[in-house]
């Protein structure tokens, strides 16, 4: 399974037309901190998945955009979304809340020195700033002001927020281990919302810049579908600062069912 999830890592990798240099930046930085990925909880009640396979969904998602959306990225900005793809989430292995802030501490440690010789230091600076904007509680309105020309981040910033959420499909939490924790007592109301909400969207697919989540059931997708439409808000309002286009949302009903894992 381990080894299906990396297939996934570079093919989206590959297309995003990195230079070497920069495409074994992010395979070093992916090797070295995949331990931590491995540990972040998944299984506790009312906790999804933040580890190996959602970053590399985000790098999927992050794929899309580059595609799809009608704007050009700088290979910098590219280098850059696919790096915060990678690191956003390390901060978890110490505790969900304010985790873009434990990772840019964990970052600032002299153990990923490495990532700050190889990236050089106003990369460093941009890619701290991608880390920080992920979280729902920055306020786009603090963006600082771009490092270079080549680097836009009033443009990257919301672009990977909304790579990072729209990662809301069944992937998120398993099937079975939802079925032993609700039979074990083990999840709140409100988790098993969250939880029955992931099981109810298979994936999430991008079209122009028409965000399409695939729902067996629209009343159980609900939660994570209001969650999107929320974020999607301050994503475009931040878009339409710099007079970029805003995203739409539609989700479509699909007649498959999920398979169980």
């Amino acid at each position: 399974m381990v080894g299906a999830f990396y297939q996934h890592f570079y093919s989206y990798l590959d297309s995003l037309n990195l230079s070497e240099e920069y495409r074994s930046n992010i395979i070093t930085t992916m090797a070295r901190v995949t331990p931590l990925l491995s540990y972040i909880p998944r299984g506790i009640p009312g906790y999804t998945d933040h580890g190996i396979l959602h970053s590399i969904n985000v790098l999927g998602f992050i794929q899309d955009v580059v595609k799809e959306y009608p704007v050009e990225f700088s290979e910098e900005e590219r280098h850059l979304l696919a790096l915060a793809s990678v690191l956003h989430d390390i901060g978890c292995i110490v505790k969900r809340e304010k985790h873009n802030q434990i990772t840019l501490q964990l970052l600032d440690k002299n153990r990923f020195r490495f990532l700050r010789q190889m990236i050089g230091a106003l990369n460093y600076g941009a890619l701290r700033q991608v880390i920080l904007a992920h979280s729902r509680e920055f306020d786009f309105a603090e963006i600082p002001k771009d490092p270079s020309r080549k680097i836009r981040l009033k443009l990257i910033c919301p672009i990977f927020r909304l790579a990072d959420a729209c990662d809301i499909g069944q992937s998120r939490v398993m099937n079975l281990l939802f079925e032993i924790l609700v039979e074990e007592g083990l999840l709140d109301v409100k988790s098993k919302k969250i939880w029955e909400s992931h099981l109810a969207i298979e994936n999430v697919l991008l079209e122009g810049t028409t965000i399409k989540p695939r729902v067996y059931d629209l009343k159980l997708a609900k939660y994570c579908i209001d969650e999107l439409k929320d974020e999607l808000q301050l994503i475009n309002d931040a878009l339409s600062e710099i007079d970029n286009p805003f995203f739409l949302l539609k989700p479509e009903v699909i007649n498959r069912y999920p398979i169980k894992n």
